[in-house]
């Protein structure tokens, strides 16, 4: 209850009597000022200023028409002056109205800034339950080692190729046949996961899977602002997490073990050196576009946000992130790949739009391979450590 003091002066008796008005109830009383009492807002100062002035106003009014000022009439008694101060005394209604004519709102004039954090521990509204996450998660690692272990060796080999005799061009083009299947597959699954919550998904103000081209570089929620801004996030974060990895280790030993583990370049460093432009489109196709689609609309859109029916959102981009850097199976770039898997679900936390982690991504990784590419043919890739030279 909001309360303020003022001063009642008898004119009659000379005597100052300090009174209490409490608004929106009908009783007064006297009591000297309550020195560690304050005003805590500045909205506070303007309504108990209005409303003091409003109170004078009346109370001057009041002493005008009872003829206050005349030298006739008996002095007040306490009892007397008592009931003139409550009838004095503003009702809820006329603090209302002082309220907006003051323009200030009951709890603050001024909304308050937003935290600096909140678009980053927003969570999703979640419809399905950790049955649904789990089976996804399993799923897509079924449909994923499926279409790559079997069904493509299967049916190449009903087609009586075998594979070890390919050229570069055809085992380029045999990866991106692969990841095309394994494309279509995951988000077919993901589909199939949710489509009983399509009512949800579609909502527009629900931010599930969307993709939306429009304002790509809006203050708030820009995809390609925010998307720029988190790949050169990514610089620093790796930069630093080099140093951390560096200063556990000693430089050599870290060589040398990184040099005997698999990274996530391995696959294709045979196809990066092929002097065939076919061959090196076909891998960044692979890398730098039906990757990025495919790992963030799982490991983002579907995993990230689901896990936030749980967890706040920094630990479900934690979360995420290391099952992401665990898919690709890649010892020697477990921390890096985690890392980068923080800077993607934090990017996408921020704007809601899955295009900003797609384009982190796909920068980053067709990055990593034109630095790679360019430095084998300069002779320069031992100098720069890339593992293999």
């Amino acid at each position: 209850m909001m309360s303020a003091t003022t001063t009642s002066t008898s004119t009659r008796s000379g005597a100052r009597a300090r009174t209490v008005m409490y608004f929106g109830s009908s009783r007064a009383r006297a009591t000297p000022p309550r020195p560690h009492a304050r005003v805590r807002t500045r909205d506070d100062v303007v309504v108990v200023r209005a409303a003091i002035r409003c109170a004078r106003r009346w109370s001057t009014r009041c002493r005008a028409e009872r003829g206050d000022g005349d030298d006739d009439g008996g002095v007040e008694t306490k009892d007397e002056e008592r009931l003139s101060v409550v009838d004095r005394a503003p009702s809820r209604a006329s603090i209302d109205a002082v309220r907006a004519r003051a323009r200030v709102s009951p709890a603050s004039a001024t909304p308050a800034a937003p935290a600096l954090l909140d678009d980053y521990r927003e969570r999703w509204d979640v419809p399905w339950g950790g049955g649904t996450v789990a089976l996804g998660l399993f799923g897509w690692c079924v449909s994923f080692v499926g279409v790559a272990a079997v069904v493509f060796p299967l049916a190449m080999a009903e087609a009586g190729i075998d594979p070890t005799k390919m050229t570069t061009g055809e085992q380029a083009e045999y990866l991106l046949a692969v990841q095309l299947a394994e494309t279509a597959t995951s988000l077919g699954l993901v589909y199939a996961l949710v489509s009983r919550h399509t009512d949800v998904v579609r909502d527009e103000t629900k931010d599930w899977f969307k993709i939306d081209f429009s304002e790509p570089f809006e203050r708030e929620r820009g995809w390609a602002k925010y998307g720029l801004l988190g790949y050169g996030a990514t610089f620093f974060a790796l930069a630093a997490t080099g140093l951390v990895v560096d200063a556990l280790e000693s430089g050599a030993q870290t060589v040398d073990k990184a040099s005997e583990q698999v990274g996530t370049i391995d696959g294709v460093m045979p196809l990066i050196q092929s002097d065939d432009p076919g061959t090196f489109v076909a891998v960044l196709a692979v890398t730098s576009v039906f990757a990025p689609l495919l790992e963030e609309v799982v490991f983002r859109g579907f995993l990230l946000a689901s896990l936030t029916k749980w967890l706040p959102t920094p630990g479900a981009v934690l979360f995420s992130s290391v099952l992401f850097a665990l898919a690709h199976l890649a010892p020697r770039d477990f921390v890096e790949l985690v890392v980068l898997g923080m800077v993607l679900g934090f990017s996408y936390a921020r704007t809601r739009n899955l295009l900003t982690p797609m384009l982190i991504h796909s920068l980053w990784n067709s990055g990593v391979l034109v630095v790679v590419a360019v430095a084998i043919k300069a002779g320069v890739a031992s100098e720069l450590g890339i593992p293999g030279f």
